[in-house]
């Protein structure tokens, strides 16, 4: 049993995703308490044909949103949607794993029946390690931090951790992760990001196997504890040079911000990157009625302007009538 948790995220397109997000939920192994459904932005009472019908609804009405089903903090499954890839992100964590090995088992079955991008299956500390760079985090977990490499933010210049020191960092663009981590799934959607032959000939791993319906699945290392070994480090790195991910990351990363978005006026939220007047990274548009109700663009009595920095804190809040 893991006692720290398991993370576990996926990637795929919407086609079909209904039919995925069902599977998953159905085979949850923790009893949902209270749901944030797409588009209402507060928690409520858990009800699954609540929560899927409206998914489905920005869906339809291709708009980004982000909807989560909770236990408790630590047991909680998101599907979040990105409007401008078309791509769905699952996002799972749970500490009630009684067996690590037959939950990756059961996500891979509904990984084998359905088309994905890229799915990872790790340890839920590891998973949190793998992308955070504020020192703070590294603090409150008692973790020694005058060994590792420490870089200075370059919007806020305040001092970070650089996480590309690590074999298991993390990169997310556009709904889609790129990473290197215990288990890998990667689907014929993924095979434009890297080759096929490409990842069937990596070898420095436990097994490196394709299922049944065309999914490579990589283990890299023998036990999930065993993130800090120097099998996984080791192994961690091979795949990365194997790949070339970063850059894979970076060059996708690059094409996301130049992709133009289509229609947004039936969108709730809009989300823009780039540098903005007060200093924020990112910019989130949040549509409102009279009775301060989220709402598509086309029928809004107001936005909410919300800029982020890169450590996704607020630096500036305002708000105007249309």
């Amino acid at each position: 049993m893991n006692s720290k948790g398991i993370s576990f995220v996926l990637s795929m397109y919407k086609t079909d995703s209904v039919k995925v997000i069902n599977e998953f939920i159905d085979n949850l192994p923790f009893k949902p308490l209270k749901m944030r459904p797409a588009l209402l932005h507060k928690k409520v009472k858990y009800n699954k044909t609540d929560y899927v019908k409206a998914f489905e609804k920005a869906l339809i009405e291709n708009s980004r949103c982000s909807a989560k089903i909770y236990n408790d903090y630590s047991n909680a499954i998101c599907f979040r949607y990105d409007d401008i890839s078309g791509v769905i992100t699952l996002i799972f964590h749970t500490t009630n794993c009684k067996n690590e090995d037959e939950l990756a088992l059961l996500f891979e079955k509904i990984i084998t029946r359905n088309r994905i991008i890229s799915a990872y299956f790790r340890d839920k500390l590891d998973n949190s390690l793998s992308s955070q760079s504020q020192i703070s985090f590294y603090e409150s977990l008692g973790i020694d931090t005058s060994n590792l490499k420490i870089i200075q933010d370059k919007m806020f210049k305040t001092n970070i951790i650089d996480i590309e020191q690590f074999s298991g960092h993390s990169h997310e663009y556009g709904g889609i992760e790129f990473t290197s981590t215990y288990i890998m799934w990667f689907g014929n959607d993924f095979f434009k990001f890297v080759p096929q032959e490409t990842l069937t000939s990596f070898k420095k791993c436990i097994s490196n196997e394709t299922l049944e319906n065309g999914t490579i699945r990589i283990q890299l290392y023998e036990n999930i504890n065993d993130y800090n070994s120097e099998e996984a480090d080791r192994n961690q790195w091979a795949f990365r040079r194997h790949t070339n991910i970063d850059k894979v990351a970076e060059d996708w990363h690059l094409k996301y911000c130049k992709t133009p978005p289509g229609d947004l006026s039936g969108a709730n939220m809009i989300i823009e990157h780039g540098n903005f007047e007060h200093g924020g990274v990112k910019l989130v548009k949040a549509y409102y009625d009279e009775n301060n109700k989220s709402t598509p663009k086309k029928k809004a009595f107001k936005v909410v302007l919300t800029e982020y920095n890169s450590s996704n804190n607020v630096v500036f809040q305002s708000e105007e009538i249309l």
